[in-house]
């Protein structure tokens, strides 16, 4: 499991966070898999807007308009897609009282968590590829 630190600092309140964010390999490497070559380095890419979508939940976050747990998705729309279809890419967000009554919380509590780690984002996979399969349009690293 591939684990990376984001720091995100929220500037209305001076608040840094830490994030621990899990499985970013898998979603570069569907990110590329996904996007017609001529758009990868544009911010249509969901790949280059995740560090301002994490800025932005966690602003939420701060202000009471969102409460962890919960999942969120960051969309490819079909013209930037090779597949001709929105993809969706699809994470969990968790705090640490939230990820305390996960099961994969044994492991990262254990193992990975430091004491300042406020949140962690699970990448879980895509929806909405060519893919049809038994799992309503879903595949990725989640069953």
């Amino acid at each position: 499991m591939d684990i990376k630190k984001l720091e995100v600092c929220h500037t209305p309140t001076e608040k840094c966070t830490l994030c621990l964010c899990l499985h970013t390999d898998q979603f570069t490497i569907d990110c590329d898999q996904y996007i017609i070559d001529r758009y990868k380095d544009f911010t249509v890419n969901p790949k280059a807007r995740f560090y301002s979508k994490i800025d932005k939940l966690i602003d939420e976050i701060i202000r009471e308009v969102k409460k962890p747990p919960f999942q969120f998705r960051m969309r490819l729309d079909s013209r930037h897609s090779i597949t001709n279809s929105n993809i969706y890419y699809q994470f969990q967000l968790f705090d640490r009282d939230s990820l305390k009554s996960d099961i994969l919380s044994e492991v990262i509590v254990h193992e990975h968590l430091e004491p300042e780690v406020d949140f962690v984002v699970i990448y879980i996979g895509i929806q909405g590829g060519s893919k049809a399969d038994d799992k309503d349009g879903f595949y990725g690293l989640q069953p």
